[in-house]
C-alpha cells in the first residue's frame, strides 16, 4: 500500500509518501533541505500510524504541524486472492 499526501506546518507544506510492503513500512517526507526518511522491518504498523508516531520528530524540523492531508492511497494487489478470483471467473465463464 502506498499513501501520498502533505504535512502542513507553520514553515510550509511538505509532501510525504509512506509505503507498506510485506517487508515493512517506510516513510519519506520532502523537507526544504534533505528528505526525512525512516523505515522499519515491522509490517504490523499501518502507513498513517507510522507517520503519526514520527510527527513529533518532524515537528522539530518543520515547526508546529497544522494538519496532515492524504491525497492518494494505492492498494497493493494481493496476488493470491487475485489469481484465485481470476481462476474462478475463468472456470465459471467456461460453464463450470
Amino acid at each position: 500500500m502506498l499513501v501520498k499526501g502533505k504535512v502542513v506546518a507553520e514553515n510550509g507544506t511538505f509532501p510525504f509518501e509512506v509505503l507498506k510492503t510485506d517487508g515493512g513500512v517506510s516513510l519519506r517526507v520532502e523537507l526544504s533541505g534533505e528528505p526525512f526518511e525512516y523505515s522499519t522491518d515491522c509490517n504490523c504498523l499501518e502507513p498513517l500510524e507510522l507517520l503519526g508516531l514520527l510527527l513529533p520528530a518532524l515537528e522539530e524540523e518543520i515547526g508546529e504541524i497544522k494538519g496532515v492531508f492524504v491525497e492518494e492511497v494505492v492498494e497493493g494487489e494481493k496476488k493470491g486472492v487475485h489469481s484465485f478470483l481470476k481462476s474462478l471467473r475463468r472456470f465459471l465463464s467456461k460453464g463450470g
